[in-house]
Order: C-alpha cells, then sequence, then structure tokens
C-alpha cells in the first residue's frame, strides 16, 4: 500500500486530480471516493464526470446527475450521524457536451448572432456528435470551474477510450475540425466576405465546390459555411487562446493524473501507455490505482490434512467440502496472477510506491457510505 494520495491533504497539493483509464475499471467510482477523501482532508470537492451510471448517483445520496452543480449530503453518512466532523462540502456535476458548448457560443458570440449559431445544423451535429467534442468540453469546463475558484479541488473523472487519452488532445484536435481542415481551407478565401455579416457561400463558385454540393447536398455547404463564417469571424480566436490555456493548466503544477486500471493485461497496458504519454505531454503523472485487485487473505492453500484441520470439527457434507476447497484454490489462483500482473506493472515502469491496490469488494459500491469505506482506504494507506 502506498500514501500516494497524501498530497490531497496538502494546503498547497494539487488542485485539480484528473482521473484517467480506459473503460469498465470503476473509474469514474474512484473518481467520487476521492472527492469524498479531499471532503474528509477538509477541501470543498467538486467531482467532474461524462456519463455516469445512475447507481453512481444513487450511491452519492442524489436523484439524477444535472450539469449544473450539486451538493452531495455528506451528513448523511452513518459514521457522522449527521453531524460530519469537518467543514467542507462535496459537490458533483455531469459534463453535458453540448450544454457546455451553448455556453461558449454565449460567451464569445455577440447576442445577435448566437440565435443563429444554435438553430444551424451543423452546429447542432457538431455540438451533439462530433467526435472530440465530449473531450474538448469536458476541458473546457474544468478550465471554468476552476478559474471560478469556488473549490479546494477539482475531481475530473475522463470519459472512456480506448487508448484513453483522447481528452489531452482534443483541443487541438477541435481547433483542427473547426480551423484549417479540408473544407475551411476550401471555403476560406470566400469567408472574406465581411466581418461581422453571415453570408451564405456561393456553392457553384467552382468546379470542385460544385462537386462538394453534388455528393453532401446545397443544404449541408450553406449550414457548413453559414457556421464556419461566424466561426471565423467571432469565435476562432477565443477558442485558441482557451486551447493554449487548457494546455498550460493541465501540464502546471496544480494538475496530478491518475491512472486507474484492473489488474487485466488490457487496463495495465492501457494505463502503462498513458504513463509514457504524459511525461511526453510534460504533464504531472501521481501514480497508478489498480481497482478490484484479489488478495490472498493467507499463503496456504487448503488441501490434505490442512482442510483436514480446518474442518475438523464442522458437520459438514462430504462434497460441499470439496466445492469449498475449490472455490479457496480458484480465489488464492486469482489472487496470485492478480500479483504477479501488479509486480509487472512496478518492474516495467519502477513506479514503486506510486501504486495504490483496491482490493475486490464483496458487493458493488451503492450507497454514500459504501463510498466513505472506499475512501478510508485512501486515508489509511495515507497513514503508513
Amino acid at each position: 500500500m502506498t500514501g500516494m494520495l497524501n498530497c490531497i491533504k496538502d494546503p498547497d497539493g494539487p488542485k485539480i486530480i484528473v482521473c484517467c483509464g480506459s473503460g469498465g475499471v470503476g473509474k469514474t467510482t474512484i473518481s467520487a471516493a476521492i472527492g469524498l477523501y479531499g471532503v474528509l482532508a477538509g477541501k470543498k470537492t467538486i467531482v467532474l464526470t461524462i456519463d455516469p451510471a445512475n447507481r453512481l448517483a444513487d450511491s452519492l445520496g442524489l436523484k439524477r446527475f444535472a450539469a449544473d452543480a450539486q451538493r452531495v449530503p455528506v451528513e448523511n453518512l452513518i459514521a457522522f450521524n449527521g453531524e460530519p466532523a469537518f467543514q467542507a462540502d462535496l459537490y458533483a456535476m455531469m459534463l453535458d457536451a453540448k450544454h457546455t458548448f451553448d455556453q461558449l457560443i454565449a460567451r464569445y458570440a455577440p447576442p445577435e448572432f448566437q440565435k443563429n449559431i444554435y438553430k444551424n445544423r451543423y452546429y447542432q451535429h457538431l455540438s451533439n456528435n462530433m467526435a472530440g467534442s465530449h473531450e474538448y468540453m469536458a476541458m473546457e469546463k474544468l478550465y471554468e470551474i476552476f478559474n471560478q475558484n469556488h473549490y479546494d479541488l477539482i475531481v475530473l473523472d475522463t470519459p472512456p477510450s480506448r487508448r484513453a487519452l483522447d481528452f489531452l488532445e482534443a483541443p487541438q484536435k477541435m481547433l483542427n475540425i473547426l480551423g484549417y481542415n479540408f473544407f475551411m481551407r476550401m471555403f476560406k478565401p470566400y469567408l472574406k466576405a465581411g466581418r461581422w455579416g453571415v453570408r451564405f457561400l456561393n456553392i457553384l463558385a467552382t468546379p470542385v465546390l460544385r462537386g462538394v454540393s453534388k455528393m453532401l447536398g446545397k443544404q449541408v455547404l450553406d449550414d457548413f459555411a453559414g457556421f464556419m463564417q461566424l466561426w471565423d469571424d467571432i469565435m476562432f480566436e477565443g477558442f485558441s487562446r482557451r486551447a493554449a490555456e487548457v494546455k498550460t493548466l493541465l501540464a502546471g503544477s496544480k494538475t496530478l493524473f491518475l491512472a486507474v486500471a484492473t489488474p487485466q493485461r488490457l487496463p495495465m497496458d492501457e494505463a502503462i501507455f498513458l504513463r509514457e504519454k504524459l511525461r511526453l505531454n510534460e504533464m504531472p503523472f501521481g501514480g497508478f490505482i489498480i481497482n478490484r485487485v484479489n488478495v490472498a487473505s493467507s499463503n496456504t492453500e487448503l488441501q490434505g490434512r490442512d482442510s483436514d484441520k480446518v474442518f475438523a470439527k464442522a458437520r459438514i457434507d462430504p462434497e460441499l467440502r470439496e466445492k469449498l476447497i475449490a472455490a479457496h484454490k480458484n480465489m488464492m489462483k486469482m489472487a496470485g496472477n492478480d500479483a504477479q500482473s501488479v509486480n509487472r506493472l512496478i518492474a516495467k515502469t519502477g513506479a514503486g510506491e506510486n501504486v495504490l491496490q483496491i482490493p475486490f469488494a464483496d458487493s458493488e459500491i451503492v450507497s454514500l457510505d459504501d463510498l466513505y469505506r472506499l475512501a478510508r482506504l485512501f486515508e489509511s494507506n495515507a497513514a503508513e
């Protein structure tokens, strides 16, 4: 075990904890538990998550997640009997890509242009479905909340992805999509008609655009050109500046990245790849959290005379006894495999103390008290 999360208790510790990793490793639950651990350390904390499971809302004592910050009723924890022994609150927010995108339009576009942007069909597609938009908006919301300075600690549960890295490159990818891609280069000469005017492009202006129009339809290009006119004239500078500032924030001393995985090969490989990518991008890496680790209760397997000693005073059906012995052997085998997997990770990365193992729980996290017990694991590990 390790005290790698002890930095959260430091008043000068990180203000942003970014939990990343592949899908299905319990990353959102770990993020929520880290948020509660921040509150136990006396820090006003918010957990930002994307597409959380309904049971996580239940475990936080919320009816549902919303795009606005909601206070988690930590006073309902059994351990506190309605009177928490700290002066800090926990909040949770679901990151809604379209809601965040709409807020950015409201910030950068003059009121007289906002309505045209919102009803533009290309913008509607972009804000709802464009690859990378969720990751980009996660970074935007993180940046916005950080600069509001309302919270001592922000925990970001990043979107699951195959390589768990899309969000790192999301700002630049979005600028590439909206700035200098093939269509934008093609339309650029025609978007100089007027700085604050919205003028639809003459689709038949060139043979190339006539061909594109036949493939995609004139209305599609009209919508695209109308949006890009507004983008180029009004919003590109603001978005570009924000993308650079987000990257600076992520690489700064106030941010700490954690890789969440399970002992299986693919999640472990993803976590190792993530660490290397972060190092290449010169972003601060705090360590690995390995979730759902099978831990051996003893170093002795039940077999032969050992089993006879264990069951000596028990009246138990022989068939049931064999099943119990087989189940124990299977658990010991899984624990051994998990230990080997963690040891390989340490040997390959030299992480050492920067590996926190979370034992496999007997039941799912379904209540705030379950989250509290998980957070106390961080507390006990920090004390070691």
